[in-house]
C-alpha cells in the first residue's frame, strides 16, 4: 500500500496548492454559491483521484478500503497540523473562513474513504460499470 500513501500525499499536495493559489474565491462569506460548488466540484474530483486508481492497481475487496484509507491517511496527519497554522498556511483565506475550509477537509476525506466502499470500477476502454 505504500503506492496509495504517496498517492494520497500527491492529491493533499495538489489540493493544498490550489487552495494556497485560488482558495479565496472558493471560501469567501460574500459568495456562498461559490462555496458551495467548492464542495459540489468535490464529488467528480474525489471519483477521478481514486477509482481509476483502483482499477488500474487491480484493487478490489477490503483491499479497496485499506487502499482508500491509505489515501486519505497522509492528508488527514498533515492537515491536523496545517489547521492549527491556518493563517500562516493560508494567507490568502481569511482567518473567518478556516471552520468552513475544515469541513471541505472532512467533506474531502469521508469521500475519499467512500470510494473504498464503491463497487465501481473504470476499465480500460473507459466505460464505468457496477458489479453487484
Amino acid at each position: 500500500m505504500p503506492f496509495f500513501l504517496c498517492w494520497g500525499f500527491g492529491i493533499w499536495l495538489a489540493a493544498s496548492a490550489v487552495f494556497r493559489l485560488v482558495g479565496h474565491y472558493f471560501f469567501t462569506l460574500e459568495h456562498p454559491f461559490l462555496m458551495i460548488s467548492a464542495y459540489i466540484v468535490t464529488i467528480p474530483l474525489i471519483w477521478v483521484a481514486t477509482i481509476p486508481i483502483y482499477s488500474l492497481k487491480k484493487i478490489k475487496g477490503t483491499e479497496r478500503f485499506l487502499a482508500s484509507i491509505c489515501i486519505a491517511l497522509p492528508g488527514m496527519l498533515i492537515d491536523a497540523v496545517v489547521l492549527l497554522i491556518f493563517d500562516k498556511a493560508f494567507p490568502n483565506l481569511s482567518a473567518d473562513v478556516d471552520r468552513y475550509f475544515a469541513s471541505w477537509l472532512l467533506w474531502a476525506y469521508s469521500l475519499i474513504l467512500l470510494t473504498g466502499f464503491l463497487k465501481t470500477s473504470f476499465l480500460k476502454n473507459n466505460s464505468i460499470y457496477s458489479s453487484n
